[in-house]
């Protein structure tokens, strides 16, 4: 009877363990269900217990059931440490501010959790889709989630600390067969600020083949090699570009400087001249052209700022402002061309003015040039300033040109126009 009896109870305890394996996770949605109505911090950390329990558990760590409440529980986490964060900043009255920097300063660790757990219940339940609801609901609280602390860290320029985040709202849309051109584009600009050019490369690869941005994508790829040394591929992906996108004005110009650079100017002006004459009355073409000749005589350095003038500035400023007329007699109502030309005519006064300062030999030579190109600096900037009234930059470089042409009463003009519009009126 003895040996029945001690066998019995072997039996007995061997069904409570096996039941106790999926009790865990009942335990588990218990405890999140109390603490979704009671919000007792005490229910939601033995619900975290329990799950962890149940998705090691051999039972029950293949249902998409466990993992759906995993993602439930791990982002109620996130949501309670993100609760605590606003509520820690009573001093901050402005919204937009307090919660940027309670998205800062919450931990990720659960809201990636979340997300992972998340898109594994949905890869379990692929075929039966019976929790499709919670786990469609949970990856879409996660995107959110995601995105605004991605964001946050990226304004801070933590880029190592923002890439997985935008990763991970990427894989989200990646698990319907989608392709999150927004996210990819966030995960490049990350990875590239952080240096990590091999992440960066597959992102804007992706991006480019994806027809993302078009020709810009293409020019910040190659950006990326540019950066880590690799001056073959960058002359490589500036090619491949402008085969897609040959009116590009960033790939054409970079592919201008690639062959000057090379001593063959003459090959760059061709090319340049080439493309118009297959297309001599497209006015956004001219444009594009006009752009790249600007570019060429007013280069910029790696930071974005002006660097010293070509040897052949005259000329291209020449034919920058040739091709630009040519758009506008094409396109009267070209914004940018007109933008473009009066910014064009402005800048080369300041370079004359600049000059002028140098020593007395230039201050002889350039005394009465800089005026010159103020008039019609006025005269696209005003027509620019026609079509798009509201757009402020156009505005302020307006308002820098009457000042230096002394004319106050047109100063005066802009400058109201500037007050109010910067006054949202």
């Amino acid at each position: 009877m003895k040996r029945i009896i001690v066998l019995a109870i072997s039996l007995s305890l061997g069904t409570v363990v096996l039941n106790a394996q999926k009790f865990e996770r009942t335990n588990a949605y218990l405890g999140y269900t109390h603490y979704m109505k009671e919000k007792d911090p005490e229910e939601l950390a033995k619900a975290k217990i329990a799950i962890d329990k149940a998705t090691i558990n051999t039972e029950t760590k293949d249902d998409a059931k466990t993992w759906t409440y995993r993602g439930q529980i791990y982002v109620a986490l996130y949501q309670r440490e993100f609760a605590d964060k606003m509520a820690s900043h009573k001093d901050i009255t402005d919204a937009s501010k307090k919660s940027s920097l309670s998205y800062l300063e919450t931990p990720i660790t659960n809201l990636i959790e979340a997300t992972s757990a998340f898109l594994k219940a949905k890869s379990l339940d692929a075929a039966n889709k019976v929790y499709v609801d919670d786990y469609t609901r949970g990856m879409a609280d996660c995107y959110f989630y995601l995105q605004n602390a991605g964001i946050s860290r990226y304004n801070q320029k933590q880029y190592l600390e923002a890439l997985p985040l935008f990763e991970s709202a990427s894989d989200i849309v990646s698990s319907d067969h989608k392709f999150d051109t927004i996210n990819t584009n966030n995960a490049a600009l990350c990875a590239f600020n952080a240096k990590i050019y091999d992440k960066a490369g597959n992102y804007y690869r992706k991006l480019a083949d994806a027809g993302y941005a078009k020709g810009n994508t293409w020019m910040l790829l190659a950006r990326v090699y540019e950066e880590s040394g690799d001056s073959a591929k960058y002359n490589q992906i500036i090619s491949e570009g402008l085969k897609k996108y040959p009116s590009d004005a960033d790939l054409l110009t970079e592919d201008v400087n690639i062959k000057m650079a090379h001593g063959q100017a003459t090959a760059a002006v061709d090319e340049l001249n080439a493309l118009v004459a297959q297309r001599p009355n497209d006015a956004q073409l001219n444009a594009v052209v006009g752009n790249v000749y600007d570019r060429m005589a007013n280069p910029n350095g790696p930071d974005g700022k002006p660097t010293t003038k070509p040897a052949k500035y005259e000329e291209f400023m020449a034919k920058a402002i040739q091709y630009y007329s040519k758009a506008i007699e094409l396109d009267p109502k070209a914004f940018d061309a007109n933008y473009n030309l009066g910014a064009l005519y402005y800048n080369q006064s300041v370079y004359y003015y600049d000059q002028s300062q140098l020593t007395i030999a230039d201050a002889a030579k350039y005394k009465t040039m800089w005026e010159k190109p103020l008039p019609n600096a006025a005269k696209y900037l005003e027509a620019a300033h026609t079509l798009e009234p509201k757009d402020i930059t156009t505005l302020l470089a307006l308002k820098a040109c009457y000042s230096q042409m002394g004319d106050n009463d047109n100063y005066l003009r802009i400058k109201e126009e500037v007050k109010k519009l910067q006054a949202g009126q």
